[in-house]
Formats: C-alpha cells, structure tokens, sequence
C-alpha cells in the first residue's frame, strides 16, 4: 500500500509539472512568444488540453474510463513529444519551445521541452501502468 502512495504521489507531481508547463508555454503564445502549428492550432494547447485528459483519467472514478481517457491524453502528447524531439535533433534546433522559454536560438543553452516532456511522458507511463491502471484492473478482475 505504501508503494502505490509513491506511485501516485510520483505520477500526479509529473502529471502537474507537464499541465503547468504546458500553460505557461501556452500563456508565452497568447502574449507573443511563438509556438508551432499543428495545422491552425498551436502545438502547445493540443499538449496542455492532452495533460488535461491524464490527470482526468486519474480523478475519475470509472475504471472502465480511466485507460481511455489516459491513453488517449498520453498518446496525443507523446507522437508530440517525440515528432518535436526528433525534428529539434534534425534541424538542429529552434523547433520546440525551450525550458527558458520561447523558442531556442542557436547561442542557447536551454532544453527543448519536447526532449523534457518526451522523458516525463515515458516515466508517466510507467507510473500510470504500476499505479491506476493496475488497480483498475484488479477491481474489474475481482482481486
């Protein structure tokens, strides 16, 4: 029991760190500071709404929900995460939005948030599968 409180207490922090982030970065856009297009969306809304959908599927309360809602969050943000992180390698630099914020440039030595939220996103993972996700299915399996 003490274990899933860690395994909980660890995948809210992460959880909450990807949704303030994903904020701030979208607040940065609002005020000015650029953010890449997914067609007419900025990126970083899609990032910050698909946090949402994880720390939704932690709340609710329906096991049967639970897996949807997160798998559907965590996916969006990870094909993100990832597209962002292998384009930011490609070019390298100035495509993602940089932890000091705004987009990097090339004298910068701030981390490109897709690199930090593709790691929280693999941790998250984890931790939802070990924690939430496996509860769920004891109940439903009768454990």
């Amino acid at each position: 029991m003490h274990n899933n409180k860690l395994i909980d207490l660890g995948l809210w922090v992460l959880l909450i760190i990807g949704f303030l982030g994903g904020l701030s970065i979208s607040y940065s856009n609002i005020t000015g500071a650029p953010c890449p297009h997914l067609a007419f969306i900025p990126i970083c809304y899609v990032v910050t709404f698909a946090y949402g959908l994880m720390i939704a599927s932690v709340i609710i309360r329906h096991n049967g929900c639970k897996h949807y809602f997160f798998s559907a969050g965590w996916g969006v943000a990870f094909i993100i995460a990832l597209t962002g992180s292998i384009a930011e390698l490609l070019a390298g630099g100035g495509v993602c939005p940089a932890s000091g914020g705004g987009m990097r440039s090339a004298s910068s030595y701030s981390i490109p948030m897709c690199y930090l939220s593709l790691a929280m996103l693999v941790i998250i993972l984890a931790l939802f599968l070990l924690g939430p996700y496996k509860r769920a299915c004891m109940v439903c399996n009768g454990e």
